[in-house]
């Protein structure tokens, strides 16, 4: 039997530590999922899969991927909205911007 996780239960943990290069990063998270997979296409030496299983994945990555940034203001936020129905987003086909379910 298929278990469908509830949106609070499809969590993401990334893990590193200051001692290495890289970053474990596990998902249920389908926007995060995909992205990891158009990045591995880019760069399979750096972004390996490490595990699938029931709608999850974990990745090993660069540890210099993993970001923090502050909030965007909503004027960049709308800016950014406008160029990516305008020309996609790197790791998305055009079209796929316009699916109907963003």
């Amino acid at each position: 039997m298929k278990y469908k996780l509830t949106k609070a239960e499809q969590e993401t943990v990334i893990n590193f530590d200051n001692e290495l290069d890289n970053a474990s990063i596990y998902t249920h998270d389908s926007r995060l999922i995909k992205k990891l997979r158009e990045l591995r296409k880019q760069y399979p030496e750096q972004f390996i899969l490490e595990h699938r299983e029931h709608g999850s994945v974990t990745y090993t990555i660069p540890k210099r991927c993993v970001g923090i940034r502050p909030p965007y203001s909503e004027k960049r936020r709308e800016q950014q909205r406008k160029e990516a129905k305008e020309n996609g987003l790197p790791f998305m086909e055009k079209g796929e911007m316009n699916d109907g379910k963003n």
